[in-house]
């Protein structure tokens, strides 16, 4: 964890050192080289020391002596600087050195000392004495910046002309930008194939028309093919008066002309053989019972999708196998009970008879036809009834833990009735009830979330709640305020642009609506880096944990809160942090219980 937010920062931190000097045209692509060493010599030295790739020949090539000892002299010349400024020092002598490899010959790892390491990170770094003797560093301006490289250039080799010189001074430029638009692109696509992700969220089941093949299944799970909605759940309309139990999706591209893919992960039930898959796309009322060839999938929550009139033996899905979402199940058609070329697609929650049906879009959208992830939504729970009863039951029986079975898993129907009812999620209900109070009760009152007790005071402090749904309501009440219109909106407004604007984690701020924006005003790790710190007045107890043991001794810190120095208050970024930490309790425990 503490690894992934360095990392982040680190990009983000750089991209806020550079956004003054990057405003010039791009004006060709760099050579070879320089994107062998954006791979192989940008990043933390220590980790690139062992580092052995293989080339085309299959050979594999190990690093010289040479390329170690400037990776030593890279490290040391790295720790000079301070802690906001190692990071573009490294990315500026890195790819100061890729360039002049490109265009001077024979510059070789030994020429580029540690003077000179020195030399090209200074040429863009303004260096200021403190009064108290340390220093702080300042971008220069991006034309001055490029008028030095080029002497400096001109200076390793005088026989460089002027144009080749500032075409390198550019080059340095563009090197560093395409180096942290890899990173970026990088960190993008881990978060969307986070396989914690995977299969939480309904998928629109309309596939894309292009397909992919991974060990031998075809996946559709590209941007779907555009489609509309031509009968709503329950829709009073010439059809079905008013008795519809799904939605009805067409696009006008004839039988067989669209992918259907499995809206979420499952297990098919039907059909059971092919003789059911075979029906003419004719409209034929009693062929496969009015739905012509269907598939349904049982779902891990306890619900069914159903996906009917599809085109004569287009399934390519049989009772008992698994899928995984975005796999193509079969192709639009017109068997059946139909009137025309659509998808028939039903949604049925905690059971599979007509009376479980709902509307299927509460659980798919044109509009966001591939969510990523379920979020951790303030309001509003992924789980039915049946699957949130369920997951408590289990972690009691598993975890043992008698607080949690007596005074939530024994009423978990209550807890999720009386939250949805009050407009908070159940699952944050139960989750922060453990972060807080590890879900007991709180001097024998029904506050399980520390509602309205300041820190360090103790449980009377709160509402005198008599009841778990006195409880829950006032919970749901408190969060109210932290929704778009809420009294607390403005100051989640702010929080996340002053947080965004300081470079700090993106895991630690969100805007209103979101859990991490909720967190950033109600989490609050403490003014001052008070040491040694206490669970109610925060400060170190938590940085130590955050940062790792010791991180508060190598900074100003006070010993009474009453009257701490100004050197001690908390930074931005370690109040962002703290909220990235407290939202990572969540996020575990949540995972923990049921699964998400």
């Amino acid at each position: 964890m503490k690894g992934d937010r360095n990392n982040s920062r680190r990009s983000m931190k750089c991209k806020k050192f550079l956004s003054s000097l990057w405003s010039f045209p791009w004006q060709g692509k760099l050579v070879l080289i320089g994107l062998v060493f954006s791979f192989f010599l940008i990043g933390s030295s220590y980790l690139l020391k062992n580092i052995e790739i293989k080339s085309t020949s299959n050979e594999v090539i190990s690093m010289s002596s040479a390329e170690e000892a400037y990776h030593e002299r890279l490290e040391k010349v790295y720790n000079e600087y301070e802690a906001e400024e190692k990071d573009f020092s490294e990315l500026v002598i890195t790819s100061s050195f890729s360039i002049m490899q490109a265009h001077i010959e024979g510059f070789s790892f030994a020429d580029m000392t540690e003077d000179r390491m020195r030399e090209v990170a200074d040429l863009m770094l303004d260096k200021v004495e403190n009064e108290d003797g340390t220093f702080s560093y300042t971008a220069k301006g991006e034309d001055a910046v490029k008028e030095s490289l080029a002497e400096y250039f001109k200076g390793i080799k005088s026989s460089l002309s002027d144009t080749t010189c500032k075409r390198m001074a550019e080059d340095v430029y563009q090197y560093i930008e395409d180096y942290l638009e890899f990173i970026q692109a990088e960190e993008e696509e881990e978060e969307g194939t986070d396989s914690s992700c995977d299969g939480n969220s309904y998928w629109w089941p309309i596939g894309s028309a292009e397909t992919t093949t991974e060990n031998g299944v075809t996946f559709a799970s590209g941007a779907p093919v555009s489609s509309v909605l031509t009968a709503y759940f329950g829709g009073n309309d010439v059809v079905h008066n008013g008795s519809h139990g799904a939605i009805d999706i067409s696009n006008g591209l004839g039988i067989g002309g669209t992918n259907i893919i499995a809206s979420k992960d499952g297990v098919v039930i039907y059909p059971t053989d092919t003789s059911q898959t075979g029906y003419a796309d004719v409209g034929n009322a009693s062929d496969g019972g009015g739905r012509g060839n269907y598939v349904i999938i049982e779902h891990s929550d306890g619900n069914y999708t159903y996906y009917a009139h599809m085109a004569q033996n287009s399934i390519t899905v049989l009772a008992g196998d698994t899928v995984k979402q975005g796999q193509v199940i079969g192709k639009m058609g017109h068997s059946g009970d139909s009137t025309g070329t659509h998808l028939h697609f039903e949604v049925r929650v905690g059971g599979n008879t007509q009376a479980n049906r709902v509307d299927p879009l509460d659980y798919v959208s044109i509009d966001n036809p591939r969510p990523g992830c379920v979020d951790f939504s303030l309001t509003s729970s992924s789980l039915s009834k049946q699957e949130f009863v369920s997951k408590m039951e289990a972690y009691c029986s598993s975890s043992g833990n008698n607080a949690f079975c007596t005074n939530f898993a024994n009423h978990a129907e209550e807890v999720y009735d009386v939250s949805l009812d009050a407009g908070v999620n159940p699952e944050l209900v139960v989750v922060t009830a453990g972060t807080e109070q590890g879900w007991r009760k709180c001097g024998g009152l029904y506050n399980f979330w520390g509602i309205g007790i300041p820190n360090g005071a103790g449980c009377s402090a709160g509402p005198q709640l008599t009841s778990l749904a006195a409880g829950i309501r006032k919970y749901a009440s408190t969060l109210a305020a932290y929704q778009p219109g809420g009294e607390k909106e403005s100051a989640i407004e702010s929080r996340n642009q002053q947080r965004e604007a300081a470079g700090c984690d993106s895991a630690g701020h969100g805007p209103p609506g979101t859990l991490a924006g909720m967190q950033s005003v109600y989490s609050w790790v403490g003014d001052y880096r008070y040491s040694p710190g206490n669970w109610g007045l925060g400060g170190c107890v938590y940085l130590d944990i955050i940062y790792g043991s010791g991180y508060c001794s190598s900074r100003s810190v006070c010993t009474n809160y009453s009257s701490c120095p100004s050197s001690s208050a908390t930074t931005v970024c370690e109040q962002n942090d703290y909220t990235a930490y407290q939202l990572q309790e969540k996020l575990k425990l949540r995972n923990t219980i049921f699964g998400l």
